[in-house]
């Protein structure tokens, strides 16, 4: 991704490039010099101050925006180291280190949600309506909608998905129970990754999403792709939902990991061991196939 500290000195080009405009306007001579010159030159100089100040406003927002994400990419990897030291220290009973790990994860996860927060709020300002560049974008002539604002939607579903996912893992007051099983307090392995997508703001459980067996029919409903088969790893994506019908379902979040609900471990609620609902390593379960957002409109091409 593009530097905050590049697009910067991109932004102090644009103030050279319009002294170099104005002085041009400014040092033209001839008898036409007059009213109509001075009209002319009064609105040149109008334009160029508001194009300049518009233009470096947006443009500083969006450098902050990308100084935001590489704190925001640091953060992430906190919380995945994190969450990998709270598993070891659990398998190894470490009560200590667990509680001081499942502490990291929470804060990381607080820090991501308000960078993300910033991070969003700068790109609007980056992209107000005063500027538009609306002729760069690669449009789908069939619906008029532009491909890269649909790329930006679904990547942004998906990682909605997986950081909500994740959250509920690292958040031990939620268990599994078939029981209790939509967040009150707890889930079981469809329940996690309905909800998931549902926090995510796409609308499974309304396609009739509610268990293992009917997941794959209302998510291809949802803007899901079916992808039959037992995968490999290396073709899996982030977001990807894992499915046997008649058994489980995860979700992959990358880097060799899952995040899934995989059983009750003392018939409380909540989550003593850590290990009822947790990110772990993937494994390979004679899975049916995978279920991969693709946005509703692509599905339905």
């Amino acid at each position: 991704m593009v530097s905050g500290g590049q697009v910067r000195s991109d932004s102090g080009n644009l103030a050279s490039y319009s002294s170099n405009y104005d002085s041009t306007v400014s040092g033209l001579s001839g008898s036409w010099q007059g009213s109509s010159y001075d009209s002319f030159h009064s609105k040149a100089e109008q334009f160029t101050s508001e194009f300049l100040s518009a233009i470096k406003g947006q443009m500083e927002s969006f450098a902050t925006a990308c100084d935001l994400y590489e704190q925001y990419k640091t953060c992430k990897q906190n919380v995945s180291i994190s969450q990998g030291n709270y598993n070891q220290a659990v398998s190894n009973n470490d009560t200590a280190a667990a509680s001081k790990y499942s502490a990291d994860v929470s804060r990381y996860q607080n820090e991501l949600a308000s960078l993300k927060s910033q991070i969003e709020s700068n790109l609007a300002s980056a992209s107000g309506t005063k500027l538009e560049a609306t002729a760069i974008a690669t449009t789908n002539l069939a619906t008029g909608e532009t491909i890269a604002k649909a790329a930006t939607n679904v990547g942004s579903v998906v990682q909605g998905a997986i950081d909500w996912a994740v959250a509920v893992a690292a958040d031990n007051s939620h268990g599994y129970s078939q029981k209790t099983r939509w967040g009150n307090p707890n889930y079981d392995c469809s329940s996690l990754v309905i909800s998931a997508y549902e926090a995510a703001g796409i609308q499974v459980k309304e396609a009739g999403a509610g268990y293992t067996g009917n997941m794959r029919s209302a998510f291809t409903k949802a803007g899901f792709e079916w992808i039959p088969g037992n995968p490999k790893m290396d073709d899996l994506q982030p977001g990807d939902v894992l499915l046997s019908e008649n058994h489980h379902t995860e979700m992959y979040i990358g880097d060799g990991m899952n995040v899934g609900a995989h059983g009750d471990k003392d018939g409380r609620n909540g989550d003593s061991s850590g290990k009822e609902i947790n990110v772990s390593k993937y494994v390979n379960f004679p899975w049916d196939g995978v279920l991969r957002y693709v946005g509703y409109d692509a599905q339905k091409a």
